[in-house]
């Protein structure tokens, strides 16, 4: 896939996103079929092997999802469903977050973008884990999530609940930034509930 065409008024954060992600993923791809081949030729499987293997399986989870949340999307692209639960369960599955993708069909590869973003977003409140459930009706997206422990005192949560302020994230917490650019460019309104041990995001999109 040539992730440098094809797509219009190109902002240059999913510009690099994308090809960061195209390529880190050979040779990443590589080590991992190292490691088949190693299994192939009968060699006894031992903690270090397995330690890569499972450290292949989280970054290649990684790149996946962020090509998706952090990169370009050409106009018409669409993503299956069955593609978006596999990218979801890579990421999510072995985490103490149990992520619920109610929608059913093919998305176009802008709208995935927008609910990942979501996700990475909202996941940052609760970091000792809990469920996280997504749903679309018409143009409304929602996303309930509920655990132990909520966290959104920090300056990111405050500007995203605070229609125009701004702030500058640092990078781990930039999907901030990229969600509240998102919401922009798609011309969106974001409202967020929050309770004791709940959140809940519903997100109207203008198509």
């Amino acid at each position: 896939m040539d992730d440098q065409r094809d797509f219009p008024s190109p902002d240059l954060a999913e510009l690099v996103g994308s090809r960061l992600c195209h390529d880190l993923v050979n040779p990443i791809s590589a080590i991992a079929n190292g490691l088949e081949l190693l299994a192939l030729s009968g060699a006894a499987p031992t903690p270090e092997i397995e330690l890569i293997g499972d450290a292949v399986r989280d970054a290649l989870a990684r790149i996946r999802f962020f090509r998706i949340a952090f990169g370009a999307a050409r106009p018409g692209e669409t993503i299956s469903a069955r593609e978006t639960r596999e990218v979801l369960a890579g990421i999510y599955g072995g985490s103490r977050l149990d992520v619920q993708w109610r929608i059913t069909g093919d998305l176009p590869r802008v709208d995935t973008k927008l609910a990942f973003l979501l996700l990475n977003t909202a996941e940052t409140a609760f970091p000792l884990g809990g469920t996280m459930s997504i749903s679309r009706t018409a143009s409304v997206w929602r996303l309930e999530v509920a655990g132990r422990k909520m966290s959104v005192e920090d300056a990111n949560w405050q500007a995203l609940l605070t229609p125009g302020l701004a702030t500058f994230p640092p990078p781990a917490r930039v999907q901030f930034a990229l969600l509240t650019q998102e919401i922009a460019a798609r011309d969106a309104t974001l409202s967020v509930s929050i309770d004791r041990e709940a959140l809940s995001l519903a997100m109207e999109v203008t198509d």
